[in-house]
């Protein structure tokens, strides 16, 4: 795929400014703060429906005006699309003039790798950082992904609040594990599956810069429904002093 133009009105430093782009290799060069990382912030917030800088919607909006406009469109092998993204007192997004109703329908519609120099935190932070990276990458590949994640994390919300709680059911506290363990399950079916994918490749390409061999493994306690029901409930009296879910899989 490719993107063929991008429209950007009222966007950061930009005013109105209209890009058209090749197939092959596009190069962005300027002075410092001219503008570059902000066409690409851009493209991110229509591929994935938030910005890589900021969790704020309006920082966005160049200052003075109370709107944001993104237009981009794209090509693929079997069709051509489009994405118009507006920001304002609300957010709205259009897929081919259609508006939509959840963000998670617009995963994998562009497919993107960013790079910034944040990025090493993958490597120097802890795993939820790594995780977190992980899910972008599967969510852009696998968009049903994205929903068994999020799922999951409204489960964790209802069995932590209920923690919470002065009195606890036992049978209820099943129910929410059961739950928790289906969904966890599945998140790691696809992160496994995507590592799997990308260990060769990323082995030639790592010999072929160093000469040195690397190993890439995704290691879980939540590898099955059974295991993770187990750890559940070796936690359970834990959880219930501590008011939240302890064994997790994010």
């Amino acid at each position: 795929m490719y993107i063929k133009k991008i429209k950007i009105q009222n966007f950061r430093n930009y005013e109105n400014q209209e890009i058209e782009l090749d197939k092959n290799i596009n190069i962005f060069y300027g002075n410092n703060a001219q503008g570059k990382t902000n066409i690409l912030e851009a493209i991110f917030l229509c591929a994935l429906g938030r910005s890589f800088r900021t969790n704020k919607d309006k920082e966005m909006i160049k200052k003075g005006q109370d709107f944001s406009n993104i237009e981009i469109d794209y090509e693929k092998k079997d069709r051509v699309g489009n994405i118009k993204f507006k920001i304002g007192d609300k957010k709205y997004v259009y897929l081919n003039d259609i508006k939509l109703k959840k963000l998670s329908e617009l995963l994998g519609n562009i497919n993107l790798v960013i790079f910034t120099p944040d990025d090493i935190g993958i490597l120097k932070d802890g795993p939820s950082a790594r995780r977190k990276f992980l899910d972008m990458m599967i969510s852009q590949l696998r968009p049903h992904y994205i929903y068994n994640l999020n799922r999951y994390f409204d489960v964790i919300e209802q069995r932590n609040n209920y923690l919470k709680q002065n009195s606890y059911n036992n049978d209820m506290l099943e129910i929410w594990d059961e739950k928790l363990a289906e969904y966890g399950e599945i998140i790691y079916k696809y992160r496994n599956e995507y590592i799997e994918k990308i260990k060769e490749k990323i082995k030639d390409i790592h010999k072929e810069i160093t000469n040195e061999e690397i190993k890439l493994e995704y290691i879980s306690d939540c590898k099955n429904k059974e295991d993770y029901l187990k750890r559940l409930k070796k936690n359970r009296e834990i959880d219930k002093i501590k008011g939240y879910t302890s064994a997790r899989n994010t």
